[in-house]
């Protein structure tokens, strides 16, 4: 017995490991894929492209996933390769920084394999270390290695803030050095772009150094990860076949009604209130820092009442703040919304994800997993086509993110009453129960790439 607690604790301690460095990859370099793109020469809608297309092609490979657990027969080694290829998936944008250029075409294929990787990762992940850890301190447990991840990805949105804040430094002295005028103000210099190269090495790195933790990682024991394999056909359309149809059904919708505004919170904060790239980035490190704290707490409540109470808490929190983003801005009712954004983000993907892996059967994660992702991924672009398309339609019109912001807080509250047909968790059902198991995703956030926001 002391030698299985020992093992365990092993495991935990790896386990938070590799998301802490998984998350300053994320917060270092996954963070600033569309500044770079804007800052190489492409255009706003290209640089737009360089997310929406990728993760979506990403959502697609991401599909293959249970056969690649089927053929390397462990959860283990297909997170290790996909990891590994992952941490390679910067080099072409670090030789892109360093020469400063890059084909669109290579762009995108580079930013595919990224996020196929990344999400191809997750439900293997899930698989894996559901099977580790035992399903009474799963709630605890990442609600504190969440808390210890966003700080990690608060360290990597700090470093980089110092790189790129060095790299104009750099090339401000140099033109007043040259007396060169001609250049634009707002054009990024070589030493920019070699700041950005900079912070991929460091998200490279980062992510190398995880992939030795996961090979720390004990094999799941025999028989507790074996997955259903589904056919290609029926694959997208599994998670409204299962018994967490309701609650996929609430997270899709719902997923839809956030990224009407949350893509357009960056140009709202930068664009349409002119807030400085400083300012900008003590806006999120809040909303970091406020997530990161509150993690911790929804996590111990989840332990004593469940996660669906968190998941309602999250949710009302959410549909609130779209409404109040729309009131009149102050620098300080801004750093306020987004310090709240944090906290009200923090319940919301707690609760889902320990939610949806506790109503789960244990055999089909994995295929649940990657189908949710591609009909997540479609959830999202949806959502913020309808965004775009109601800032399209209002031109420059003063009150466009009034209108943008409430609608989407409006759609947000629409979707609210589907919580009722949403089941309650392990620890919200009856004590004749039985214990269903729940686990959480490798970035610590535990939310998807691309979800998280305003």
């Amino acid at each position: 017995m002391l030698t299985r607690s020992r093992k365990l604790r092993t495991d935990l301690a790896v386990c938070t490991t590799d998301g802490a460095l998984y998350s300053f990859m994320v917060g270092v370099g996954e963070m600033f894929f569309v500044p770079f793109a804007l800052a190489l020469g492409f255009s706003e809608v290209e640089a737009g492209l360089s997310f929406s297309v990728p993760f979506l092609i990403g959502a697609a490979l991401q599909l293959v996933s249970p056969w690649g657990i089927e053929l390397l027969r462990s959860p283990r080694r297909w997170v290790i390769l996909c990891a590994t290829v992952q941490s390679c998936s910067f080099v072409p944008l670090i030789i892109a920084a360093w020469v400063g250029s890059i084909p669109m075409h290579i762009l995108l294929a580079t930013l595919a394999v990224y996020w196929g990787t990344a999400l191809g990762a997750g439900p293997a992940w899930t698989a894996w270390v559901g099977a580790l850890v035992p399903s009474d301190i799963r709630p605890r447990y990442f609600g504190i290695r969440t808390r210890i991840c966003q700080l990690a990805t608060l360290g990597g949105l700090a470093a980089a803030g110092m790189l790129l804040w060095l790299g104009r430094a750099a090339d401000a002295a140099h033109r007043d050095a040259s007396g060169a005028i001609q250049q634009p103000i707002n054009a990024s210099g070589p030493w920019e772009l070699l700041a950005f190269a900079g912070m991929f090495l460091l998200a490279s790195l980062g992510r190398g150094v995880s992939t030795r933790y996961l090979w720390l990682q004990s094999e799941p024991p025999p028989g507790n990860w074996n997955q259903t394999t589904i056919s290609p056909l029926h694959l997208p359309l599994r998670p409204l076949a299962g018994p967490e149809r309701n609650l996929l059904l609430f997270m899709l919708l719902f997923q839809i009604a956030l990224q009407v505004s949350t893509p357009f919170v960056g140009s709202y904060l930068i664009g349409h209130l002119h807030f400085s790239n400083t300012m900008y980035f003590v806006a999120v490190a809040l909303m970091f820092a406020c997530k990161s704290i509150a993690s911790a707490a929804f996590g111990a409540m989840a332990a004593t009442h469940g996660a669906r109470r968190i998941l309602v808490i999250g949710s009302v929190l959410l549909a609130v703040h779209g409404a109040l983003m729309a009131l009149p801005p102050t620098v300080w009712s801004i750093m306020l919304l987004m310090s709240a954004a944090g906290v009200a983000w923090a319940a919301y993907e707690l609760a889902t994800f320990l939610l949806l892996l506790d109503v789960s059967r244990p055999n089909d994660r994995t295929s649940l997993m990657t189908s949710y992702l591609f009909l997540n991924a479609g959830a999202l672009l949806g959502g913020s086509l309808l965004g775009g398309w109601i800032l399209r339609s209002m031109g420059s019109h003063e009150n466009t993110y009034t209108i943008l912001f409430l609608a989407s807080s409006l759609a947000r509250l629409t979707m609210l009453p589907l919580l009722r047909r949403v089941p309650e968790g392990r620890l919200g059902r009856k004590s004749g129960s039985a214990p269903l198991a729940a686990a959480a995703h490798e970035d610590g956030s535990l939310t998807w790439p691309g979800e998280s926001g305003t």
